[in-house]
């Protein structure tokens, strides 16, 4: 089948019919049980935990895959082994998988494996929330079906947008995990860096704008791309948690790189924002400290860029909002998440697409589990042929044997 034949099925189901399949997909697989083992005692694992409170599903044990857990008691329930967890619900619960987070491997289909291996009903979490919308979503990109299904004219503008068949292949899978809580689909993340996939050019005139530089990783890519070879390198990052170690790594070159502690939006002033020192700040209107909000119309006034990524947790489509004037200027290179928020994989390309009609699109999921998908919008003028990724990386391997340079 070919993405837009996949595409085409998907979209085919109507939002009332999503909504009856929604509704009914967890307890059709649940089997009048009303028993929770929660596999995975970390972030999510509790967060579910915490929300199934007054419903009528009582979660019963924690079960993980880390030892070191085992025999411990979270949120008054057990830790178990999943061998534990099996011998003592495999009959009476459903084992719910709420384990979710970057991996180079299809993790959620794995650890299903193993509990169905062991005689347990196995569920992801998508399907619980589905029943318990009100309680779990939206989360992340995930949200009831039918909602989504609402949008399958935007969803299907955007994949009529993208360039190439790596990125409709990308896309469609992304669609289907979405839409049926098939992680299966997915496949193997792209193997190119994340910012950095080997679809365009990186010269020594680059001047990179990091919005959401947490810690400083994907400077260091950078640097490590470039050669330490560019003209400039603006970072904004808002988490004081974080900040020490992104101090670190741009003081390889003070005269060069500039730091702003500030959130990017669509306008400038002050907001509140929640850190948490993990790279999922975000700014709120409950909790956090006051810190600077700056538009990149207001911040780089002065500049000339080539090269935006943006990691801002949900805050992607007011940030290009606050950039038109900067991107219409510069037409730089354009690297920005789409996997924050439901509509971000069709409503992220066609923003792009706005701001820079003439400039190329793409799509890469750098990790499993529809986790760090990224749409690039390249100028025609910055992308490589297949020629030219080759000869890139031999020039790549050659210079980092032979020594970089400062």
């Amino acid at each position: 089948m070919t993405p837009d034949q996949q595409l085409e099925s998907l979209l085919r189901e109507s939002p009332e019919r999503a909504r009856d399949r929604e509704q009914g997909a967890f307890d059709a697989k649940a089997g009048g049980r009303r028993q929770i083992v929660i596999f995975g005692a970390g972030r999510l694992g509790r967060a579910l935990r915490k929300g199934l409170s007054g419903t009528d599903l009582i979660a019963v044990a924690y079960s993980d895959n880390n030892p070191e857990m085992w025999g411990t008691v979270v949120d008054e329930l057990p830790v178990l082994s999943r061998q534990q967890a099996a011998r003592r619900f495999s009959e009476t619960a459903v084992f719910v998988v709420a384990i979710w987070h970057p991996s180079n491997k299809p993790l959620m289909f794995m650890l299903l494996e193993q509990l169905r291996t062991l005689g347990c009903e196995a569920v992801p979490f998508p399907l619980l929330f589905w029943r318990h919308s009100q309680i779990f979503l939206p989360y992340f990109f995930w949200e009831l079906p039918s909602r989504l299904l609402e949008q399958r004219t935007e969803i299907q503008s955007a994949f009529d947008l993208l360039a190439d068949e790596v990125s409709r292949q990308s896309f469609a899978g992304q669609v289907q995990l979405r839409l049926l809580a098939d992680f299966e689909c997915i496949g193997t993340p792209f193997h190119g860096e994340q910012y950095f996939p080997g679809l365009f050019s990186l010269t020594a005139d680059e001047s990179f704008v990091d919005c959401g530089a947490y810690n400083g990783d994907t400077i260091r890519a950078f640097l490590e791309q470039t050669l330490n070879r560019y003209k400039k390198i603006i970072a904004f990052e808002a988490d004081p948690a974080v900040v020490r170690a992104l101090q670190a790594s741009l003081q390889g070159n003070r005269a060069k790189n500039v730091l702003r502690t500030a959130v990017v939006g669509a306008q400038s002033g002050v907001v509140r924002f929640a850190g948490n020192g993990l790279g999922g700040g975000h700014v709120s209107n409950t909790e956090g400290v006051e810190v600077a909000s700056v538009s990149l119309d207001d911040a780089l006034r002065e500049e000339k860029v080539s090269f935006i990524k943006m990691d801002i947790e949900g805050a992607e489509l007011e940030a290009l909002d606050g950039a038109r004037q900067t991107v219409h200027r510069d037409e730089p290179v354009l690297a920005i998440c789409s996997y924050h928020r439901p509509d971000h994989l069709w409503s992220v390309p066609a923003k792009l697409n706005n701001l820079l009609p003439d400039s190329a699109l793409f799509i890469r999921s750098h990790c499993a589990d529809g986790l760090d998908t990224v749409c690039y919008s390249i100028p025609r003028e910055r992308q490589l042929s297949d020629l030219d990724r080759a000869v890139l990386s031999h020039k790549k391997v050659r210079a980092h044997s032979q020594g970089s340079p400062e």
